[in-house]
């Protein structure tokens, strides 16, 4: 009989997991290491493992410690079960027993439209806006030509200011680092992914191709910059960040045109622009203009500690605020 097992994501794990129906590049070895080495934290996964210890389903996940919390976070970005989701449905009352005997107090997954598990028993669920851009074979002259007048015109704004767009030097972090610090402050947000993170992605998926770092360059310097990852029929809108006094020139809407051009030229059939905070309204009208549609992305929290629960819902509230978001910039040395 199969058996919910947590197991560390070894090469080996995880290589399996990939093999499993709806795997992405965000179930491979390299985005464990990724996320190993980018959030210092280990990477475990819940696998429902057959007698001969073949997988018949699993998710990879992070083992976030924050203070006295321990939460089973799906894989950033999009961390849900992949696999056989009729074996799920079947076993999936025991996987709360496997999640306490290992002391956890919360699972956290994402549920899209095409996801394996939409709900979790006893799990809560909120809603974020997710935009997706469709492609279908057109070229990125097609798009351009597709584009409101508008959406040309701001694209227009940077160039003839003397923007270009080009890949990303290594030796530019510092810049990017900053300028996502930047980002923060504008949004009002406490923290994201810390810089090692995207130094992860850069030395795991920049050499063939699948991560491009693009940023828009005046006189030899990076005003904005984009994180786009390629996988197959998808290409991931995985991060944006740009100087604040830039942004007057449209540096942002250079760096994203030139991100769906490559899509284009790459044949991904979409652009998937991935979640926004309701609270983030300019973000969410900005991916919206390119004609994105609003997809699915839900957030499921499966509490099994209340005052653990209520602890961090206390923390998240604070966070939530201007005041609050700096002051965990502060303490974290950021600005």
């Amino acid at each position: 009989m199969s058996e919910w097992q947590i197991l560390n994501a070894t090469d080996g794990c995880v290589e399996a997991v990939s093999r499993l129906r709806g795997a992405t590049i965000f179930y491979s070895t390299r985005w464990a290491r990724v996320l190993a080495r980018g959030f210092g934290c280990p990477v475990r996964v819940v696998a429902l493992v057959e007698p001969g210890g073949r997988f018949s389903a699993a998710l990879p996940a992070c083992l976030l410690k924050m203070g006295p919390i321990r939460m089973l976070y799906g894989v950033f970005p999009k961390g849900n079960f992949v696999g056989d989701a009729g074996a799920v449905a079947e076993h999936i009352n025991g996987l709360e027993e496997i999640f306490r005997r290992e002391g956890l107090h919360a699972v956290r997954v994402i549920a899209c439209e095409d996801a394996l598990i939409r709900g979790l028993p006893g799990a809560s669920r909120a809603r974020q806006m997710r935009h997706v851009l469709r492609i279908d074979g057109r070229s990125a002259e097609q798009i351009w030509r597709d584009y409101p007048k508008k959406i040309r015109r701001d694209v227009r704004v940077p160039m003839k200011a003397g923007y270009v767009t080009r890949p990303m030097r290594r030796e530019e972090f510092p810049t990017f680092h900053r300028m996502m610090g930047e980002v923060f402050v504008r949004n009002a947000a406490a923290t994201g992914p810390p810089p090692e993170f995207y130094e992860a992605v850069w030395d795991e998926m920049v050499g063939d191709g699948t991560a491009e770092f693009i940023v828009a360059d005046k006189d030899g310097d990076a005003h904005a910059a984009v994180v786009a990852i390629h996988d197959g029929p998808t290409t991931y809108y995985f991060a944006g960040c740009s100087w604040t006094g830039s942004m007057r020139d449209g540096v942002n809407d250079l760096t994203v045109h030139a991100m769906i051009a490559s899509a284009a030229r790459r044949g991904a059939e979409r652009v998937d622009m991935l979640s926004s905070d309701a609270r983030h309204v300019g973000l969410i009208r900005f991916k919206a203009k390119w004609g994105a549609d609003q997809w699915p992305f839900d957030i499921l929290e499966w509490w099994f500690a209340p005052l653990r629960h209520l602890l961090w819902k206390t923390g998240m509230a604070v966070a939530g605020t201007r005041a609050g978001a700096a002051l965990i910039r502060r303490l974290r040395g950021q600005r």
